[in-house]
Formats: structure tokens, C-alpha cells, sequence
């Protein structure tokens, strides 16, 4: 989350999150259940107490129809309504109107002729014959329809709750008696008492709506009256709202008159503290649980980031100590999660750096000593073959001075000269060979140097050098048989040859030398080959090529057979004709050459054996560089003592 941060302050700050978003969540989620619990209870219990109301609304028309219909069915009652006898029912109905008065809430007792006029009022015995048609529209519909009507409905004396039967005699309708009972100021104001409730009723005028009754301070609505019209079209409504200083809930519905149609609309108002004290106190418990689960899921967390903290650190430390160089300590961790997956990797890594670095220090150690042992030899072989250069030099010059008197004693003989010169141009067949011979090995090296490392050169220049040295041995020894046919002519020869046999004698001594020289030189030769032979890895390619070179020899050997065989049939024909000298001079001129090819041999082995010396004190220098290095890592775990792999070394 935070770069910059530890570990346990990321996973603290990750839980502190999503704990405060949780226990926030449940929080204002159980809160606004809760809230919506108490509004489904408060609306549920103002619609019961409404209904209450209407209700009893309701018994008291219900009452009122009763006792309408009591009186309606006396016969006596029947007989003076229809002989109009006003004064005799009133005379016996008054002092029972008045009873009902007083005791059971009866403000209206009349009689009705059709359709509504006003026949006896008991109420206001002197008022009597006023139509009232044109607003009891309940006493036209009972006299209309000749049935009862119950309900409440707008007269002269404001709203009522009215019950009215039709009157009946000798199956004649004589018009309807009304009973209404008490509706009012007192109605509203007994509810409040008795259940703690205000409560209001707003009638609809034509200008608006008007309060019948209300316990409300000023009488006022509390709604607006703009919702009234929602209500009146039988929706009904729950809100909240202040009386005074207390709380109130506030459920509105709409009142029905006798026809059903809507009359007004009925407030019903509850004092909600003791559900909001309720809300209040399971608000601040539930905070205070939530706070105490913040805390909870904060110390586990903390004890959680802090053991991971722990087992990371430890990971890190065993990584910087791998860094620092120090292999003996292992990184442990016996978990089997993310963090136990990493130490086990970590610690796999160690073992094999250390594995690879004890491997390296020994081979540095090894590749150090041969590089030395190599350096050694070669300066050793480069001494020896600066020796044999000087020899062969001198040779060179002596057998140089023995053809130029071959030659004037080779002109007296032209089938010697054919002879010498099929034999010289074998010997330069043979020369073409060997120089093919010698450019395969040059392709050999070239192609070794550029594709395996400067140190496979040497154990190539070591070979060619073995290939020179055969090559030398080889011309030594044809120098040898044609030095001893030399001294057979020059016997043969008498007093004239013996001049030819001592310079015959003197190319044999040569040659001898020469062929102890290669013999010194094969053996430090095989002593390098020897040293190097643990580094050089012979390619296919290299391989190839010194298959080429050899198959080269091969047909430069068989050429010079055939040398051999014109240089025997010259013999044949000399003795023949008596002309050894010719022999001679062919012989001069075959070691003349082979000298010339062993010092190009020479100067190419000194090269070889300098670049070799080159290779081998770099070697060298990189071995002590590498074993330097190496030796920056610690394998064991004792201070002080040397690694397994540094004492192989020394």
C-alpha cells in the first residue's frame, strides 16, 4: 500500500481499513434496520390508533342507527308520528332525550317527514318545519330509499355521528327518525386523555380545509396542507415532526362520511422519545461493541504483521548475508506458506551458490598451477629451440657451399641432370604437399581461434609443433641415407671423391644432431602437451582439419617415396656411367631444402611457443584474479580457516 512503510504498518493500516469500513458498515446498516424498525412500528401503531378512532366513530352511528331503530318500531311512536301528534311525543320523549343527553353522549333526536324536512326536533323541541334537503343529504337518502343510513355527515350543528331509520306504520313510510351522538372538541380531547394521543380532524370546505377538532396547540394542522389532497385520494401518510419540544410521529388518513366519499382528513400524533431514547442507546452500544471489534481485529492484526514481520526479516537477513559473501549460515523457516516458500528458495539458492564458488575456487586453484607449469616448459622449449635454429643455420650454410660444388660437377652428365631434375620436381611435389599440409593446419588454427577460446590454441600449436618434428626427423633421416650413398660414391671415387666424403660425413653428423635436437625437442614438446592436456577440448572442426593435415602428410610421404625411388634409380645410372656426382648435387639440393623448410619450421615454433608463453601467463593472471575473488566468499564457518577449496589449491 505504502512503499515506504514496513510491513506490519501496511498490513495495520490494510486491516485498520477494512475493519473501520466493516464495523462502519454493519454499524449505519443495523442503525438505518433499526431506524426503519421503529418508523414500521410507530406508522403500524398510529394506523392501529387511527382506526381505533374511526372505530369508535363507527359504534357510536352504529348506536345511534340502534336507537333510532328502537324508537322507529313503537307501535305507540308509529301511531302519533302519524297522526302527527307533536306535542305527545314530545311530551314523552324529551325526559328520555334528556337522559340520553346526559348520560350516553346524545346531541340530536328528531323526526323527518319526506324527503327532509324537520317534523320534531326533541333536541330543540321549538324548532321544527325547515327543509333541510338541500344538506341532509343522508335523511333524503334513508327517506329515498326507505332503509337506514349510518355514518358521519355535516349539518346545522356541525359534524355528527348520525344514525337514521326509516318510520313505518301500518306498512305506510311515514318519513325517518335520527339519533346523533356526541362528535366533537370532547371526543378528541377524551382520546388524549385516556391514551395519551393528539389527534385532529380537518373537514374539506370548498375555500380548503377546516379544523372540526383538535388537541394540537393553536388547532393548527401539522401536515402541510398540500399532502391533504394525497390523503384525501386514500394515501396515506407517515412523518416525523416537533410539538413543541417533543418529538412526534404523525400518521394521516382519510375519513369517510355515510356515502363513503372522503370527508376530511384525521391526524393522529405520538410522542416517539422513548423510541428514539431505545435508538439512541442501541446507537451508542453498537458503537461501542464496534469500537471494541476495531480494537480486537487491530491487536490481531498487529500480532499477525508482527510474526510475518519476523519470518520476513529473518529471510532478509539470510539474503544479506549471501550478499555479503558469507555461505555458512542457512536460511531457515519452517512455514509452509508464501514466506516458507521463499526461505526454502532462498536457502536452495545458498547451498548452490556455495557449491558453485567452493567448484570455482578449486578449479582457479588447478587452472593456477597448470598455467604455471605450462609457462615454465614453454620458456624451458623456447631456450632449446633458439639452440636448434642456430644449428640448423649453420648447417644450412655448409650444405649451401656442398651444392654449389655439386653443381659444377653435375653439368658433365645430362642423364644425371634428368635424373636430379625428375627427382627435383618430386621433391617440389612433395613441397606442395607439405605446404598444403601446412595451410590446413593454419585453417585448423584459425577456425580453433575462432570458435573456442585462446587456450585451445596452445594444445594446437603444441601438435604442430610434433607435426614439425616429424617433418624434421623425417628430412634427417633422408638426409642420413643420402649422406651415406654420398660417402659410398665418394669411396668409389678414390682420391677425387674423398673431399665429397668428408662433407658427406659432416651432413650425417648434422643430421645426427639435428635428429637428437628434434628428439629434445619432441620430449618438451610431450612435456607441454603433457601440462595442457587438462585444458584443451578438441573440436569436430579441429578434429577435422588435423584429419585433413594428416591425409596431407600421407600424400606428402608418397610423393617422397617416389623421390626415393628417382633418387635410387640415380644411383643405379651413376654407378652405371660413373657419374656419383650427380647424385651428389640432387642430394645437396633435397638437404638444402629440407634445412630451408626446418628453419620456416623453426621461426613458425619459436611464434607458436612465444604466443603460447602469452597465453599461458595470462592464464595465469586470470586464475589468481578469479581465485581473488572467489576467495571474497566465506564456506566455512570457523573464523579464519581456509575454505576446503582454498587449501586444494594451495
Amino acid at each position: 500500500m505504502f512503499k515506504t512503510l514496513p510491513l506490519w504498518a501496511n498490513i495495520m493500516i490494510g486491516y485498520g481499513i477494512s475493519l473501520v469500513l466493516v464495523v462502519a458498515g454493519m454499524l449505519s446498516s443495523g442503525l438505518s434496520n433499526m431506524r426503519e424498525t421503529i418508523e414500521i412500528a410507530e406508522r403500524a401503531e398510529l394506523k392501529q390508533q387511527a382506526e381505533t378512532m374511526l372505530s369508535a366513530v363507527a359504534r357510536e352511528t352504529r348506536m345511534a342507527e340502534a336507537m333510532s331503530a328502537l324508537l322507529a318500531n313503537m307501535p305507540e311512536v308509529q301511531q302519533r308520528f302519524a297522526e302527527d301528534d307533536r306535542d305527545w311525543l314530545r311530551e314523552q320523549l324529551v325526559p328520555a332525550y334528556k337522559v340520553l343527553e346526559k348520560d350516553y353522549g346524545a346531541r340530536q333526536f328528531q323526526f323527518h317527514r319526506p324527503p327532509a324536512t324537520s317534523w320534531l326536533r326533541l333536541h330543540k323541541p321549538e324548532k321544527f318545519g325547515d327543509d333541510l334537503s338541500s344538506f341532509r343529504h343522508s335523511v333524503v337518502n334513508t327517506n329515498a330509499k326507505q332503509t337506514p343510513t349510518r355514518g358521519l355527515e355535516t349539518g346545522v350543528a356541525g359534524l355528527g355521528a348520525r344514525g337514521i331509520v326509516p318510520v313505518f306504520h301500518l306498512g305506510r313510510h311515514l318519513g325517518s327518525l335520527e339519533f346523533g351522538m356526541s362528535f366533537g372538541q370532547a371526543f378528541f380531547d377524551e382520546i388524549k386523555a385516556k391514551r395519551g394521543l393528539d389527534a385532529g380532524l380537518h373537514i374539506q370546505r370548498k375555500d380548503g380545509f377546516q379544523t372540526f377538532a383538535a388537541t394540537f396547540p393553536e388547532k393548527a394542522p401539522l401536515l402541510k396542507t398540500g399532502l391533504f389532497d394525497r390523503v384525501m385520494q386514500g394515501e396515506d401518510h407517515y412523518s416525523t415532526s416537533q410539538l413543541g419540544n417533543t418529538p412526534v410521529a404523525i400518521y394521516a388518513t382519510r375519513v369517510l362520511d355515510y356515502s363513503g366519499a372522503p370527508l376530511g382528513v384525521l391526524e393522529v400524533a405520538m410522542d416517539r422519545s422513548h423510541y428514539l431514547a431505545l435508538l439512541k442507546r442501541s446507537s451508542a452500544n453498537a458503537w461501542t461493541i464496534g469500537f471494541l471489534a476495531l480494537l480486537l481485529g487491530l491487536a490481531g492484526a498487529l500480532l499477525t504483521a508482527q510474526r510475518l514481520n519476523k519470518r520476513i526479516r529473518t529471510v532478509v537477513d539470510g539474503v544479506n548475508q549471501v550478499a555479503a559473501g558469507d555461505l555458512t549460515r542457512p536460511i531457515l523457516d519452517d512455514g509452509s506458506d508464501e514466506i516458507g516458500v521463499l526461505a526454502k528458495a532462498a536457502e536452495g539458492m545458498r547451498r548452490q551458490l556455495h557449491d558453485l564458488v567452493a567448484s570455482m575456487e578449486q578449479n582457479a586453484a588447478q587452472v593456477l598451477q597448470a598455467a604455471q607449469e605450462i609457462t615454465a616448459s614453454v620458456d624451458n622449449q623456447a631456450a632449446t629451440s633458439s639452440e636448434m635454429s642456430s644449428s640448423v643455420s649453420e648447417i644450412t650454410s655448409t650444405m649451401e657451399e656442398l651444392s654449389a660444388s655439386s653443381s659444377q660437377i653435375a653439368e658433365n652428365s645430362e642423364s644425371v641432370v634428368n635424373i636430379a631434375n625428375r627427382t627435383f620436381e618430386n621433391a617440389q611435389s612433395g613441397a606442395d604437399a607439405m605446404q598444403v599440409m601446412v595451410d590446413y593446419m593454419r585453417d585448423i588454427r584459425q577456425d580453433n581461434q575462432d570458435s573456442i577460446q585462446e587456450i585451445l590454441n596452445l594444445g594446437q600449436k603444441s601438435k604442430e609443433i610434433s607435426k614439425v618434428m616429424e617433418i624434421i626427423n623425417t628430412v634427417a633421416d633422408q638426409t642420413k641415407l643420402i649422406a651415406f650413398n654420398a660417402a659410398l660414391e665418394a669411396s668409389s671415387a678414390g682420391e677425387a671423391g674423398r673431399r665429397f666424403g668428408v662433407v658427406a660425413a659432416e651432413i650425417r653428423r648434422l643430421a645426427d644432431n639435428v635428429t637428437q635436437s628434434t628428439g629434445e625437442i619432441e620430449t618438451k614438446v610431450n612435456e607441454i602437451q603433457d601440462s595442457i592436456s587438462r585444458l584443451v577440448v578438441t573440436s569436430e572442426k579441429g578434429a577435422k582439419g588435423i584429419e585433413e593435415g594428416m591425409q596431407a602428410s600421407g600424400r606428402t610421404a608418397e610423393r617422397l617415396n617416389g623421390l626415393v625411388e628417382d633418387a635410387s634409380q640415380s644411383a643405379d645410372s651413376a654407378q652405371q656411367i660413373s657419374l656419383s656426382t650427380q647424385q651428389q648435387k640432387t642430394a645437396s639440393k633435397q638437404v638444402v631444402t629440407a634445412l630451408r623448410e626446418i628453419v620456416s619450421a623453426s621461426s613458425n615454433t619459436a611464434e607458436a611457443i612465444r604466443r603460447i608463453s602469452t597465453i599461458s601467463r595470462e592464464m595465469a593472471t586470470l586464475s589468481s584474479s578469479l581465485k581473488q575473488e572467489v576467495e571474497v566468499f566465506t564456506l566455512n564457518s570457523e573464523a579464519g580457516e581456509a575454505t576446503p577449496a582454498a587449501n586444494a589449491g594451495h
